[in-house]
């Protein structure tokens, strides 16, 4: 590709920045990155009031929201079925400027991300088109693979600041559209494994058995997740968690606001993954609406990325964004009209206990790592009488 094109694309792809705002959140089990839930403007499952303007006076523009409260800036918003989803700030619990083989973040803009953050020169591991959930119709590694340096291209590799999270991405708020509001529990910087206190669910999953868990994208950049175990009353991270991946079981399902649910399959990777052979599920949901009113000329009016898991169609009415054309069934920039139900297979020999669940999301169209922590219970399998 010429450089003339090359940037021509970039601009128009930055073009958009300013209207991605990111960010992923676990619902299910209810995480303790959402210890803000029982305060204004969170409790009740609210999205949040005053997240637009941090208070060090650095702006984001607020965007009215018709669908969910005139003046309401776009929090956390996601959908529990037909249940509140009371995720408070968790969307806002990230790690900024990861690149793969890099040693550290830098905590700095990174949406969208180009570049090797720190030049460790580390080649991308998952380079198969059918794992790879943006610009995936490019050669891997050529000038045309712009996001190559991101987590999801060598999923586990990219460092974090924390293994719940760190509030607001980095220790000091840069611009995003979406910022961390301080508040008397955490915040901006605040380590989620240090400053979040447990919080029980109630929840028990048996060992040998398999397990629900969900989750939410509030803005969609690509990529994928995992799922793994650190007990509880250990220090919280990534090395600990990585000691116990949870595999899927290959079934996903896809859940609406009326609590209807649609099975899928899920889409598997777990070669050039961290810790090696740990399964890790592609995002189902593609980056670009799957459906278009664009005009010719604009950079968004390009198909979808992949094949929807859904028979989409259109968002009927204004968008949870204010905005057409970003969000529908299953597709889109906005997909917050769905959450998605992971079913997971626990270990058959895992010691029952107290454990945290780590959530973690590697982005592929920029340079970030979402994570959420929860507690959860493991028991032995119920013994068989035997005559």
């Amino acid at each position: 590709m010429e450089a003339g094109a090359r940037v021509a694309i970039i601009l128009a792809i930055v073009h958009h920045a300013t209207l991605i705002y990111g960010h992923a959140a676990l619902i299910t089990p209810p995480p303790r990155n959402a210890v803000d839930r029982s305060l204004a403007p969170w409790a009740g499952g609210r999205f949040g009031l005053a997240t637009c303007e941090h208070p060090t006076g650095g702006v984001n523009p607020g965007i009215v929201n018709p669908l969910w409260g005139n003046g309401s800036c776009w929090g956390c918003n996601c959908v529990n079925g037909t249940q509140p989803c009371e995720v408070a700030q968790t969307c806002v619990y990230f790690s900024q400027g990861c690149s793969i083989g890099c040693a550290s973040c830098d905590g700095q803009e990174s949406n969208p991300n180009f570049k090797d953050r720190c030049s460790s020169g580390m080649k991308p591991t998952n380079n198969d088109p059918e794992f790879r959930t943006v610009n995936r119709d490019v050669p891997a590694m050529s000038e045309k693979d712009v996001y190559m340096h991101n987590p999801w291209r060598a999923p586990g590799n990219a460092p974090v600041y924390d293994a719940c999270g760190m509030a607001g991405g980095g220790p000091t708020w840069v611009t995003t559209g979406l910022s961390f509001v301080d508040t008397k529990f955490a915040k901006q910087g605040a380590l989620g494994s240090r400053i979040l206190p447990p919080r029980p669910t109630g929840i028990i999953w048996t060992a040998g058995g398999e397990a629900e868990a969900k989750w939410n994208v509030r803005a969609n950049h690509g990529g994928g997740y995992a799922y793994r175990l650190c007990p509880r009353g250990v220090e919280l991270t990534e090395a600990c968690f990585q000691q116990h991946p949870l595999p899927f079981s290959g079934q996903t399902f896809l859940e609406w606001g009326n609590g209807t649910r649609l099975a899928i399959p899920a889409r598997i990777l777990s070669n050039g993954t961290q810790p090696a052979g740990s399964h890790w599920a592609m995002n189902p949901l593609p980056f670009k609406p799957c459906y278009t009113s664009l005009p010719d000329d604009d950079p968004l009016n390009q198909g979808c990325s992949f094949a929807p898991p859904c028979a989409e169609h259109q968002y009927n009415g204004t968008s949870p964004m204010g905005f057409a054309n970003f969000t529908g069934s299953c597709s889109g920039r906005f997909p917050v009209l769905v959450s998605i139900v992971d079913v997971l297979s626990i270990p058959a020999d895992l010691t029952p206990g107290e454990y945290v669940l780590g959530f973690r999301y590697d982005a592929e169209m920029t340079a970030q790592v979402w994570q959420a922590c929860a507690d959860v219970s493991i028991v032995a399998p119920p013994v068989v009488a035997t005559l």
